[in-house]
């Protein structure tokens, strides 16, 4: 890697660090820097995996990431993510929508169930 890309990716690495400690305060606060920017790294090369390649696109893949468990490809109840990212049919946006909707969806239920589960308490 030149000395250009490596600056580019330490930018990079900034930016998204600056994003999550923004946009998910308290799950940041709980690591120490390097931990935060591990995370980052593995979560990126997750969606290089993918295809994922650019870094608006990564970012996507990263964002979403954060929103789920961090240990959803062992988790059943979120099989559909590795379906979705794995997908031939769908394109870089369907999937990142794709994902995006599912996650919409099952984060809806939660909250019927627990208005549910209120009612009747």
């Amino acid at each position: 890697m030149s000395t250009q890309e490596e600056l580019e990716a330490e930018r990079f690495l900034h930016r998204a660090i600056k994003y999550l400690q923004s946009t998910f305060p308290d799950t940041v606060k709980e690591m120490d820097d390097e931990t935060l920017k591990n995370k980052l790294i593995d979560d990126c090369q997750t969606a290089l995996e993918y295809g994922f390649d650019t870094e608006a696109d990564m970012m996507m893949v990263v964002d979403f990431l954060w929103r789920i468990p961090v240990d959803y490809a062992q988790l059943p109840e979120y099989e559909w993510v590795k379906e979705i990212l794995t997908s031939q049919d769908m394109d870089k946006e369907m999937k990142i929508d794709a994902l995006h909707n599912a996650f919409a969806t099952i984060k809806a239920l939660e909250e019927d169930e627990t208005e549910e589960s209120d009612e009747t308490e």
